[in-house]
């Protein structure tokens, strides 16, 4: 089999413009870090269930010592994923009747769905009319107030892009608010905040990161840099997406997902996502399927197409901890393949979309929804198309 010989370009882009601060403990130093940034009204959107949590509890003490002139706190109360409806009726928590900002910065204590919606605040306070108006990747607007993210969950990368996804319900199409004036100025990542995520929230965010990394590595659009960052993070999040559940109070463990995940939000934001990544979204908003689960189902097959049609992995097999050594690169990628497909079952994600509800009666939506995700598509490194696409969809119902 030849090896299908990727595009290099040595002239590229590449933004990082987050400051980080990583440790167990992190955190509980939120006010200080905020001082340090001269802020003094602070708005904070963060998740319920650390709200309630003594950890979390001690994050806001320490904002709260430092005595801000405002800190203004919405706990996190939608059911799901965000929406622009949400952001427009949230957002009068943060604004005076004289319709300006009552902070000066946004804080997203959660997951994805939290640190995004801090995003979208950040971006609607300062900016006139509705939500929806931003959608896609808007020009012309007053910069965004400054966030902070600090990550509850290890998936998302949030914490250092300036991407948010928001759901149009009436079109049912994710879209979100995307531009770089959200880069946060600061990402705080403690693993001791990922302790209390449950079984199905560690599953799902840790496969997201997995399906980030995978394809921000094989993108089109990678680079020398990018695919260092991607293969870092790979090779923390595939060994320790194997052991979390069976140890999941291993603080080593926790921290190795949290910052593999931020290397694979790196990668992505710098190279792009794949056809994985496109087809999570219509099958996420028609079915209610968590982002993660919904990447991750499709992320073996698309590796296996990958590699039938000789893309090499071989690289980032040799990362595989205890894996089987050959010296032959096919075998290598014919193993990886399998080796993605063997974590995915043994995470619970299921290789097929019957345990979505898709079946022969619905699954038109998604095919239908398929023909919109042609550029995508065209990131993936061996040609993938509209009909592949739907060919896939059909074999997996």
């Amino acid at each position: 089999m030849n090896k299908v010989s990727e595009p290099r370009s040595f002239e590229f882009e590449f933004n990082l413009r987050t400051r980080t601060y990583f440790g167990a403990g992190s955190a509980t130093k939120l006010g200080e870090y905020l001082k340090e940034l001269s802020f003094e009204r602070v708005g904070i959107v963060i998740d319920p269930a650390i709200y309630k949590t003594d950890y979390g509890k001690k994050v806001l003490k320490s904002v709260e010592g430092k005595r801000f002139d405002t800190v203004k706190i919405w706990v996190y109360d939608l059911d799901g994923e965000p929406d622009y409806d949400s952001l427009d009726q949230k957002k009068s928590i943060f604004m005076s009747k004289n319709a300006t900002p009552l902070v000066d910065c946004f804080v997203g204590i959660g997951g994805g769905s939290v640190m995004d919606f801090a995003k979208g605040l950040a971006t609607l306070v300062v900016n006139p009319g509705k939500a929806i108006e931003y959608r896609g990747f808007p020009e012309n607007l007053s910069p965004s107030l400054p966030t902070i993210a600090v990550p509850t969950t290890a998936g998302t990368g949030s914490e250092v892009t300036y991407n948010a996804v928001f759901i149009n319900w009436n079109e049912k199409k994710k879209l979100g608010i995307n531009t770089k004036h959200n880069f946060p100025v600061l990402a705080i990542l403690d693993p001791n905040l990922t302790l209390s995520c449950p079984k199905s929230v560690t599953v799902s965010s840790g496969v997201d990161a997995l399906v980030h990394a995978l394809e921000s590595y094989a993108a089109r659009q990678s680079n020398p840099l990018t695919k260092v960052f991607a293969r870092a993070a790979f090779k923390l999040i595939f060994n320790n997406l194997s052991k979390v559940l069976g140890d999941p109070s291993n603080i080593e463990i926790r921290a190795n997902l949290q910052l593999g995940a931020y290397l694979a939000g790196i990668s992505l934001m710098n190279s792009g996502s794949g056809p994985a990544g496109a087809l999570s979204y219509p099958l996420g908003v028609h079915f209610r399927v968590p982002h993660g689960y919904a990447g991750g189902v499709f992320l073996p097959h698309i590796i296996k197409f990958n590699v039938k049609k000789g893309y090499d992995y071989s690289e980032l097999y040799d990362l595989i901890e205890n894996a089987d050594k050959p010296k032959r690169k096919e075998e290598k990628n014919h193993l990886f393949s399998q080796k993605l497909f063997e974590l995915c079952d043994s995470l619970g994600i299921p290789s097929s979309l019957r345990s979505f509800g898709v079946n022969k009666s619905n699954i038109d939506t998604l095919l239908k929804e398929t023909e919109n995700l042609g550029k995508a598509f065209t990131q993936n490194p061996i040609p993938f198309s509209v009909e592949d696409g739907k060919k896939l969809l059909m074999e997996m119902r």
